[in-house]
């Protein structure tokens, strides 16, 4: 990750452990605090930040591991990709560090509701589920698709999944929503269950999809196209979701919402956001405002 310029922050070194429910252990190393002469400050934004948090000087930021391109190590176990250089440049704009932390999606909101984290930007759909413990912040768009191996063999689509090997990742959206609503069709359609497979991130899954264990991995479509486009024996199919806005996400009640939510608004308008979407190839997932969902 090109870091000149940018927003000093400590990066988890990411140790990747195990196929199946294993989170990432992490650890920091100390940084420079971000100073107010960050060409993102905005003093507006910043005068928000509660007191505590601008005293520390530092958020504690949690993310997935092995999402590329969004949030995965680099050769070295640091943390790379959209999310953090995105949470970066909100740093900037706060006068404040983003400490990163690497964890599997299942122990995010866990870490949040705990204190150890202060937000999330882990691709975490904005679901009526989630919102009951966390609030969230919009900052891009997504959708879930299928991945297959080339030329679809099992000609698996969104309506024939009933009897397949389909991947997930552990607590995305994919294994809490989507799996369980066609799981249901195929019950009431009197057909073999879909045999759901768990992993601690959708870049396992698409390794276990490339070695022949499963037949799909249904995962985020920005994740599946960089797999495609690196691996020339996965193509993604069809999609499985219309899509929906994701959200940086807080412990319910969180002070930080409002001083997160300008700074996104601040990066919008001031075109930093797009070019972090452009760095990535991800410039048709924009977003045009940061509401706040609670």
């Amino acid at each position: 990750m090109n870091t000149s310029g940018r927003a000093a922050l400590s990066i988890a070194a990411v140790a990747l452990i195990g196929l199946t429910g294993c989170s990432a252990t992490t650890a920091t190393e100390e940084s420079d605090a971000v100073t107010e002469s960050s060409a993102l400050f905005n003093e507006e934004a910043a005068a928000l930040v509660p007191a505590s948090i601008a005293e520390a000087g530092v958020l504690q930021m949690v993310t997935t591991v092995g999402m590329a391109p969004l949030n995965y190590p680099d050769e070295a176990g640091d943390l790379q990709g959209f999310n953090i250089d995105l949470m970066s440049d909100l740093g900037e704009v706060l006068g404040l560090g983003i400490e990163v932390h690497g964890a599997s999606m299942d122990q995010i909101i866990p870490g949040i509701q705990s204190g150890r984290y202060d937000i999330t930007a882990s691709n975490m759909a904005i679901t009526e589920e989630r919102a009951l413990v966390l609030d969230f912040v919009q900052y891009y768009f997504a959708n879930s698709s299928l991945a297959t191996l080339k030329g679809n063999p099992d000609q698996v689509s969104p309506d024939a999944l009933c009897g397949m090997s389909v991947g997930v990742s552990n607590g995305s959206f994919q294994q809490t929503v989507v799996m369980p609503e066609k799981m249901e069709a195929c019950a009431a359609a009197g057909s073999e269950p879909i045999d759901v497979q768990s992993y601690a991130d959708q870049q396992k899954a698409v390794l276990a999809l490339d070695s022949g264990r499963l037949q799909a991995v249904a995962g985020d479509t920005p994740i599946l196209l960089y797999a495609a486009s690196k691996n020339d024996r996965i193509e993604v199919g069809e999609k499985l979701t219309n899509g929906s806005i994701l959200g940086i996400g807080m412990n319910e009640g969180s002070e930080l919402v409002e001083p997160i939510a300008a700074a996104m608004e601040y990066l919008i308008s001031s075109g930093a956001y797009e070019k972090t979407l452009d760095r990535y190839g991800l410039s048709d997932l924009a977003i045009e405002t940061a509401e706040i969902k609670k």
